[in-house]
């Protein structure tokens, strides 16, 4: 009996002291990001073949609007809304848009009339949003940060290789635009 008592208790002994001790420590492995943005071109790329990370070429923009393609029956650019700005009211009567954010947030209104929206919803990364063609639309960014997204125009709404800096530059170059065509 006196045999198994000490059994026991040098058994529990030895268990509870390889329990407290000290382990050697493991390196943890690095832990690689696995997104990494990279250098980006900004230019016009259409409308020739072109395959690129969307995400970096949104994040990285700085201007106000910059085309990265520009093909026969669809655009795609670039766009970054500063803290506070909006998009403007604007209207496309036989556009089709989409619009995706990638960084910030903001509220995107819509309407049928110039000044009445009757839809709006809050934004933020990764929505997507559809604006019909006919539709008054203005996106805002609310918050502190600049609102990062990208849009697609179907069939194309700018030149090709636009860019516009600032919002300002972007209202002339529309308003010279539009008073040239007709």
């Amino acid at each position: 009996m006196k045999k198994t008592v000490l059994f026991l208790f040098l058994g529990t002994f030895f268990y509870l002291a390889a329990c407290t001790q000290p382990t050697v420590e493991q390196k943890q492995p690095e832990v690689i990001p696995s997104y990494v943005a990279s250098e980006v071109e900004f230019r016009d790329f259409g409308p020739e073949p072109f395959v690129f990370n969307i995400e970096d070429y949104t994040v990285q923009n700085e201007t106000y609007r910059t085309s990265i393609w520009t093909g026969t029956y669809m655009q795609l650019t670039v766009m970054s809304i500063p803290a506070g700005s909006d998009i403007g009211e604007e209207m496309h009567p036989d556009i089709d848009q989409f619009l995706r954010v990638e960084a910030g947030s903001g509220i995107m209104y819509m309407g049928d009339e110039e000044g009445v929206f009757n839809f709006e919803e809050r934004v933020e990364d990764d929505f997507a949003i559809f604006i019909p063609a006919g539709k008054w639309h203005n996106l805002v960014n609310d918050s502190d940060k600049p609102l990062k997204v990208y849009s697609i125009y179907s069939p194309v709404e700018h030149p090709h290789s636009t860019v516009h800096q600032t919002q300002q530059e972007s209202i002339a170059a529309h308003e010279h635009e539009h008073t040239h065509e007709h």
